[in-house]
């Protein structure tokens, strides 16, 4: 359990939670992701060597998807909500989440 810590909650000292992303994804003839681009990360904060910063993005294969869903809703609204997304296994190993917004047609990184 989490020791109460006595003070005020207010509306600054929230944070977003599993936001989304921005990514560059490299697409076959039909719409699938077949490699993403990911942001460009740095290690400067680490106080042991190796320091290395990594400035352009790492292009990461897409080895295989394991599921696709669609999502469209609020389609009463201003911007609605058209999303496709895909839960893949990368090259390296690691899996990640998707998704390419309809409305916009850009793709973004879902975090889990």
């Amino acid at each position: 359990m989490v020791k109460d810590t006595g003070k005020t909650l207010r509306a600054d000292t929230y944070r977003t939670v599993n936001a989304p992303q921005s990514v560059e994804v490299e697409e076959d003839a039909s719409g699938l992701p077949l490699a993403v681009k990911m942001p460009a990360v740095s290690n400067s904060s680490v106080k042991t060597p190796p320091r290395r910063i990594i400035k352009k993005p790492m292009r990461q294969v897409v080895s295989g998807i394991d599921e696709r869903w669609r999502i469209d809703d609020e389609w009463w609204r201003r911007e609605p909500v058209s999303r496709l997304y895909y839960s893949v296994r990368l090259a390296s190993g690691h899996r990640l989440v998707l998704y390419k917004d309809l409305v916009n047609n850009c793709w973004y990184r879902q975090s889990y």
